[in-house]
């Protein structure tokens, strides 16, 4: 799972404000002997980079007409500056990675090709519906999805014997761990604390079990000044302010090296955190369990990952929808080897869950199967100024006095403005 950064209020305004003529004008092309050039840009690294490099290699060896150039970027400034840039000045990739927190953003700007055209027949039906409905917008599947990774709480399980501590299942357990766990040597629990996309990912959930919301069903009110939300402010607040999730993070948060490395005894972590634990982490005995849930609440965990796009105003749009498609939505081995292999995610495909079955009932794998998969709702797709709302109510109830209720009546206001624009 990658880190998830905030554009800068520059870069947003610049992009959303450009007319659609001008949002992106690939710079692929097409030579004198009629070979297609195509612009890829990703910012995964080890395994995963030499996945998509591969995926490359055998994509220009097996369609000679096509040549497929791949660049790859520092995440950071992947979705900081190297795309919003790019596009903003007419040169976009022609393929390119989209996170559910940007797409929204990119949706609005004209920037998202249809991909409704390019799937076989037989293909959509294939993917998860849930899926699918992440990735639409005004009726066009703008985006393919080829992984959902899901969240729990992973636990140290030695740290926990050695405090008497039973594995949480509810808020009010959650928070007693955290406070017995919390010692000189390691926190109690490490939750995000800078201000982007992956904080708000991580709280949605607390969110969700019961029964809140940021925006109505239509999209259309606030829905954020409501005892839900402040009750889960506050709650997700409270770890901060009375000490038992520290405020600065040596590791990032989504490293799941932070419990690994004895830095803190819990963790609310991603399904890629298993191969990490599995390859790096062997010696340390880890625990997976579901997200606690408030008294009376419904379980829930959100559905992240980045999705396929291709620039609606590539010279060669066709030619990189087919290779997007090629990818992840024909043959069932490609995506099978990346949520199974390269990392632990979940194919975005119901044939290729199925095809991987004896991989997902393994190990942690098995928790996230059995008791955590069927409680997932994908990750909101909030326009940018609603995401730095959300932010900010987080951030004062986690570093200041705030009180949820009066957090939330303050953010439910920018919320409704900005869906007033």
């Amino acid at each position: 799972m990658k880190v998830w950064k905030t554009l800068t209020v520059f870069l947003l305004a610049l992009i959303l404000a450009l007319p659609l003529a001008a949002c992106s004008s690939s710079k692929s092309s097409g030579d004198s002997k009629g070979i297609v050039t195509l612009k890829f840009w990703d910012f995964h690294t080890d395994a995963e980079k030499k996945f998509f490099q591969d995926l490359v290699k055998e994509y220009n060896a097996s369609h000679p007409n096509v040549k497929i150039e791949m660049a790859n970027f520092n995440q950071s400034d992947y979705t900081t500056t190297k795309l919003p840039v790019a596009f903003a000045n007419n040169e976009g990739p022609d393929i390119f990675m989209v996170s559910p927190g940007g797409f929204t953003k990119f949706a609005q700007s004209g920037i998202l090709a249809d991909l409704n055209p390019y799937f076989k027949d037989g293909v959509k039906e294939d993917f998860l519906p849930s899926a699918l409905d992440a990735v639409t917008y005004n009726g066009k599947v703008l985006a393919l999805p080829f992984e959902m990774e899901l969240l729990g709480l992973y636990y140290n399980k030695q740290m926990l014997k050695d405090a008497n501590v039973e594995v949480p299942k509810t808020w009010e357990e959650l928070q007693e761990a955290a406070k017995k766990l919390t010692t000189d040597q390691h926190a109690g629990i490490v939750l995000p604390t800078d201000k982007e996309p992956y904080l708000n990912f991580l709280w949605y959930p607390f969110l969700w079990q019961q029964g809140g919301d940021v925006i109505s069903k239509d999209g259309k009110k606030a829905t954020f000044d409501t005892p839900e939300v402040a009750k889960a402010l506050d709650f997700w607040g409270s770890f901060f302010q009375k000490g038992y999730a520290p405020s600065k993070l040596q590791i990032g948060p989504t490293d799941i090296g932070n419990l690994g490395t004895g830095k803190t005894a819990m963790q609310i972590c991603g399904t890629w955190a298993i191969p990490v634990l599995e390859n790096k982490y062997k010696n340390v005995d880890v625990g997976l369990a579901p997200l606690p849930i408030p008294d009376g609440g419904k379980p829930a965990t959100d559905a992240g990952g980045w999705k396929l796009a291709v620039n609606a105003k590539s010279k060669h749009v066709k030619e990189a929808a087919d290779f997007v498609m090629w990818a992840f939505g024909s043959d069932k081995s490609r995506p099978l080897k990346w949520a199974t292999e390269v990392k632990f995610a979940y194919p975005a495909r119901k044939s290729v869950v199925e095809e991987g079955k004896s991989v997902y009932d393994k190990g942690l794998r098995k928790i996230f199967t059995e008791e955590i998969y069927d409680t997932a709702i994908p990750e909101p797709r909030y326009n940018p100024e609603i995401v730095d709302a959300i932010g900010e109510s987080l951030q004062k109830v986690m570093f200041s006095d705030a009180k949820g209720s009066q957090v939330a009546k303050e953010t439910n206001e920018k919320i409704q403005a900005a869906l007033n624009k």
